[in-house]
């Protein structure tokens, strides 16, 4: 699966297509900024409404792969080759955690497990 992000996307729509692939995941993306050399995040997720391409490294269309065998981490990076920060979540019944400590599972095995923990709630 792939994520098709041209300059009319805005981040509302890059968190639509990717929760409409993984029910059980949500992504947020996030501001990188420089501080003395060393990057910054911004504590709050950027709005669904801004534009993609206000804060993105390329200037074209990005393709952001997205299929079953991609890791979070792998995920994370790709965002970070354009300029976001990313942090995926996972449901975990009636709360989201971050997935910070499975960032080496797999988009399939994270939505797998929030569906399985979540049908226990």
């Amino acid at each position: 699966m792939k994520l098709f992000i041209d300059k009319e996307s805005r981040v509302g729509d890059v968190k639509k297509i990717f929760t409409s692939c993984y029910p059980f995941l949500k992504i947020e993306l996030y501001k990188k900024s420089f501080a003395n050399n060393f990057i910054a995040v911004k504590k709050e997720p950027l709005a669904a409404t801004v534009r993609i391409n206000e804060f993105m490294h390329a200037a074209n269309e990005i393709v952001i792969d997205i299929s079953h065998n991609v890791t979070v981490a792998e995920l994370e990076s790709q965002f970070d080759d354009i300029g976001f920060i990313t942090e995926v979540f996972r449901k975990s019944g009636n709360v989201w955690i971050a997935s910070s400590l499975t960032d080496n599972w797999t988009l399939q095995q994270q939505n797998a497990e929030g569906k399985e923990i979540s049908s226990h709630f």
